[in-house]
């Protein structure tokens, strides 16, 4: 979108603050009354002071007291009320944010997480939002007291005697400036302070994730080499952005200090006095109101820092919500069979560079396809497309005869069920954990799915066996993740099937388990069975084998077809078996 000079683009942050717009202006009222009350122990002070020093027996001084601690109590009793908005405000807006953050993740494309970092999506979960927590449930409020406290305080002090509240008011406005301009400095630098600490949480997740790795082999030493250069970038960059913004600061705050205004206040005053312009005690609500504007000029300034980093977190949040989505057909339709087709298929995660290239296959119900090819040659992605994490750059996918485009998400995983060579288990139990697919299955189904995937017996001597939780009293090795992650496949029934290295982290007894279950389902159901594998070994069997390189299909056929062409997958093949004798 282009706008024009007199068309400004939106306010991210207001665009994210639109829900509790409401609420947060209710808050900030309250609060600029309570700071306004706040400020009367200062002003009854400096009116009993004048009294008492004209008038020890004075008997009005009593009530001004009284009147003085009611509009305290009344100030504060409203600021507890501007709190309570604030915050009950900032609790509607986190969980709105954190809820539209995660649905419009759960439909972002394939091609968006290969080029997003954990540590990216880390800050828009949790930084960003909490960036806007600080500004909605404390600095908004902080803000109005900040500008109300002082304006209230002068227009007091320019009733008592407007010309030495103006020398008073001296300071301010240069204040102001000296620091708009710094924070106009700093501005400019926010993006990059948020990639920054991106970096951080990026170099932060992949030290974890890669810790028994890194254990493994000895390396940890280095394991935090990543994490250190990050820190160690974030540091560079911070001095370098700060270093010459402390010495304006620290003028700007030294202007404004209780300590120089009331310097400033005697001095002049005691010129006015010497001219016969103020009474001595006229001096006297100068110096009691005068000490109380320094402290809230100075907290605006940290506040202001928030506004800013509320907008640069607003940016952020405002462009993971605007997350191009897979579109939902507007009028689904269910497709009829199981029979998967692909036409003329082609895909890339970044423009110009395809990983699928024109790929035409069709996997038939009732038959285990194989899907082959050197690290690189696009399996992977092909089965993903399946499963339509990503709509082709070109061609179709078609699902029962019906384009996946045209197919809703629910009944697509209801159809087409997967395992993925990453296995990600969830902190919850077991048997939660394989029911993923059918939360409502009961526990004999969970276990017989278990005992399919060979990981039933594994579990029963767990500490509270099926109850037992991932992350208390239960840990599992790679293989044995992935045979739970095979469990929860064979607990959903699907009718189509999608292996993507299943059996890679599983030891030879139970691969020959898995395998034997797999060719159980199949013989006995019209399943249609797709394996991506690398080992060859594992699909010999299989009805046909399609051999990928640079993302095409560059063969087709059976195993003993394929060997006696002797083509990619002949080569393939004696590259996994160099020893002499082994049998074609």
């Amino acid at each position: 979108m282009i706008f024009t000079r007199t068309q400004r683009p939106p306010n991210p942050m207001l665009i994210l603050l639109h829900p509790i717009r409401g609420r947060l202006v209710i808050a900030m009222l309250l609060q600029v009354a309570a700071s306004a009350l706040v400020l009367s122990p200062l002003i009854t002070g400096s009116i009993i002071a004048r009294r008492l020093l004209a008038d020890p027996d004075d008997p009005a001084i009593w009530s001004i007291m009284i009147t003085g601690v009611l509009m305290l109590s009344a100030g504060l009793m409203l600021k507890g009320a501007a709190d309570l908005v604030a915050h009950l405000a900032d609790n509607a807006l986190t969980l709105e944010l954190r809820r539209r953050l995660a649905a419009r993740l759960r439909g972002a494309p394939l091609g968006w997480f290969t080029d997003t970092s954990a540590g990216q999506v880390k800050q828009g979960m949790q930084d960003d939002v909490t960036a806007l927590h600080h500004l909605v449930a404390h600095s908004s409020n902080e803000l109005a007291g900040a500008i109300t406290t002082p304006l209230v305080a002068y227009g007091y002090l320019f009733v008592v005697d407007w010309r030495l509240a103006l020398i008073l008011l001296i300071p301010v406005p240069i204040f102001v400036l000296v620091y708009g301009r710094m924070l106009a400095q700093s501005g400019l630098r926010m993006d990059e302070y948020g990639k920054r600490l991106a970096d951080i949480n990026s170099a932060v997740v992949e030290f974890i994730d890669g810790i028994p790795v890194v254990k493994t082999f000895g390396l940890a030493g280095r394991a935090t080499a990543a994490y250190r250069a990050a820190v160690e970038r974030f540091t560079t960059f911070f001095l370098g952005w700060t270093r010459p913004l402390v010495a304006p600061e620290t003028i700007a705050h030294q202007m404004v200090a209780p300590l120089a205004l009331l310097m400033l206040t005697l001095v002049s005053g005691t010129v006015f006095v010497q001219l016969g312009w103020l009474q001595p005690i006229d001096v006297v609500p100068f110096a009691l109101v005068g000490l109380g504007v320094g402290g809230p000029i100075a907290l605006l300034t940290a506040n202001v820092l928030a506004l800013h980093l509320g907008r640069a977190s607003a940016s952020r949040l405002n462009a993971l919500l605007d997350l191009q989505r897979l579109p939902e057909p507007s009028v689904p339709r269910a497709p009829d069979g199981s029979r998967i087709e692909i036409d003329q298929v082609s895909f890339g995660y970044e423009p110009g560079r395809l990983v699928v290239r024109d790929v035409t296959a069709a996997f038939e119900p009732g038959s285990v396809t194989a899907i082959v090819g050197a690290s690189g040659s696009g399996k992977t992605t092909l089965a993903r497309l399946l499963l339509r994490y990503a709509d082709p750059t070109s061609g179709e996918v078609r699902l029962g005869g019906v384009p996946l485009d045209q197919v809703a998400a629910t009944d697509l995983f209801r159809t087409v069920g997967s395992v993925f060579q990453d296995v990600r288990l969830l902190r919850m139990s077991v048997a939660d954990n394989i029911a993923m697919a059918r939360p409502d299955a009961p526990r004999t189904e969970i276990e017989r799915a278990a005992r399919a995937a060979n990981i039933h017996h594994r579990i029963l001597r767990l500490p509270r066996g099926y109850d037992s939780v991932l992350g208390e009293d239960a840990a599992f090795s790679g293989g044995e993740a992935q045979r739970l992650s095979i469990a929860r496949a064979f607990l959903l029934d699907p009718e189509v099937l999608i292996l993507d290295e299943a059996t890679s982290a599983a030891d030879a007894e139970s691969e020959h388990a898995i395998q034997t279950a797999l060719s159980a389902l199949v013989s006995h159901r019209s399943r249609t069975v797709i394996v991506i594998a690398h080992r060859l070994d594992t699909i010999r069997a299989a009805d046909k084998i399609l051999v990928l390189d640079d993302g095409r299909v560059v063969e087709g056929g059976t195993h003993d077809e394929l060997l006696e062409r002797g083509g990619s997958y002949h080569r393939l093949w004696h590259a996994q078996h160099t020893t002499e004798g082994i049998p074609r």
